[in-house]
């Protein structure tokens, strides 16, 4: 049996002044800062070494939804129909465009190409459509243009892919160069051409999941781009992105679905051999025999992604515990194939980490640290160097073999040892990287996969659209 998943406090936290709900954590391009989101028209701006807030943006009239980073610029969008770009060094508001199409536009989802002179606005659904609006940086009073009927409703993510070229094997037909993702509450997954105005042709690869999607993101696997997606029930879907063998077409391909009961409602026993990181408490209290995880809060390729192409997660429970989890290669039960990698623990005393909901988490992989954010106005940051490597699921990355450490940790009576059939095939917020080699990132090897044969692309996006158009 391979060793229990380590336990670990927090390296430091510290609560923001008046305890601001925190929704979301970005790392700035320059200074080293994390930008906190929350659900009202305020940013922070907090050391990452202190965790202490340094200022605050105030310049939207109505709560942020989205956050971007790039070239020394911070980029905000709003429930008040805006795009803000904040200057880094100065911190002040340098521009605002404003969404804005026979009425203003409340902006859900936004997307940054400082190298296309593009900023992507995704809307809510304002009288029957829901846009994607591209505006040129040089001149965004008005958009350059947008798409419409790609989703019927909330626009929930949006990112640049890396360019094809470092993807793409080859074809007889050429892939766009760059290429965007997007996803929304209607449960469409969609791949469009960055730089295309029509949208019939704009739009290369699009599945409907028919669950209400949260977040997504992407991230690179055995030399190929995956799309992996969240939805609001605490599912977790994930695509390979290929070629149809027979007419080159863009495909999202190799579906695979994990349950949430993968995630909640799990009870994990905890091992007693103590904290693997001590802080500086003075007295360390025992923590409960048994952690009981809630919800998802969210999927991070970058802490390692299993031998199928399935992502790394993180879970808490109310009181603000975290376990990471892996999918294994290998299960004890057909339908649990996640297993905990380590427990991320509330320590005795103010500064140990969390006490109420987590729903935020950001892994910066260079510093080999995680940072979480709660719904108490607490920011954490925890120290994974100082762990044993985290498993990935990977039986060539694993010391125990990718035997996923059988599920001893929870409850369920568990069935004789069988291998998950499943088909075989970037949310920190380093999927829009412009290179598939991101070092210290999630830890496997490379491949492209063929795929199906298919009808044209107008009609097979006409077979998949969903009402109202």
């Amino acid at each position: 049996m391979p060793a229990a998943p380590p336990v670990a406090f927090a390296t430091l936290a510290y609560q923001q002044p008046s305890r601001p709900y925190i929704t979301g954590i970005t790392p700035t391009s320059l200074s080293g800062h994390l930008i906190l989101q929350h659900p009202d028209p305020v940013l922070t701006i907090a050391d990452a070494q202190t965790l202490q807030p340094v200022e605050q943006l105030t310049g939207h009239t109505g709560p942020v939804t989205a956050v971007q980073c790039e070239e020394g610029s911070i980029w905000s969008s709003g429930k008040d129909a805006t795009v803000v770009r904040w200057d880094e060094r100065s911190r002040r508001a340098a521009t605002t465009i404003k969404a804005f199409i026979r009425k203003p536009l409340p902006v859900t989802a936004l997307a940054v190409s400082g190298a296309d002179h593009l900023v992507v606005g995704g809307t809510e659904l304002v009288s029957s459509e829901a846009h994607i609006l591209f505006w040129d940086t040089r001149n965004a009073s008005e958009p350059a243009y947008r798409h419409s009927s790609t989703h019927s409703d909330d626009i929930t993510h949006l990112s640049i892919l890396p360019p094809t070229a470092s993807f793409q094997v080859s074809t007889g037909r050429q892939l766009p160069q760059r290429l965007l993702l997007s996803t929304a509450t209607d449960g469409c997954v969609a791949l469009s051409d960055l730089r295309e105005a029509d949208e019939d042709e704009a739009v290369h690869a699009e599945e409907n999941w028919n669950q209400s999607i949260a977040a997504a993101g992407s991230y690179a696997f055995e030399g190929r781009l995956k799309v992996w997606a969240r939805s609001d029930m605490d599912y977790v879907a994930a695509w390979g992105v290929g070629v149809d063998a027979d007419d080159g077409e863009l495909q999202l391909q190799d579906f695979q679905e994990v349950n949430s009961s993968q995630f909640k409602y799990r009870d994990f026993a905890l091992p007693q051999g103590g904290p693997s990181v001590v802080g500086p408490a003075a007295k360390e209290r025992a923590y409960p025999d048994k952690l009981r995880s809630e919800y998802l809060i969210d999927v991070c390729p970058s802490l390692g992604v299993n031998n199928r192409g399935l992502p790394a997660v993180g879970v808490g429970s109310n009181d603000g515990n975290i376990v990471l989890q892996h999918a294994s290669a290998f299960s004890t039960r057909d339908n649990r194939p996640y297993h905990p990698s380590a427990y991320l623990l509330t320590g005795p005393g103010a500064a140990r980490g969390h006490k109420d909901v987590v729903r935020a988490m950001f892994h910066a992989v260079r510093d080999e640290a995680l940072y979480t954010g709660s719904e108490d106005g607490v920011l954490a940051g925890w120290s994974l160097a100082s762990l044993p490597r985290l498993l990935t699921g990977n039986p060539a990355i694993d010391d125990d073999g990718g035997d996923g450490r059988e599920d001893a940790n929870s409850d369920d009576d568990e069935d004789e040892e069988s291998e998950i059939d499943t088909e075989s095939s970037e949310s920190d917020r380093s999927d829009n990287s412009d290179d598939m080699e991101v070092d210290d990132g999630p830890r496997h090897g490379p491949v492209y996969g063929g795929g199906r044969g298919r009808d044209t692309r107008k009609d097979k996006r006409r077979e998949k659209r969903h009402a109202p158009y």
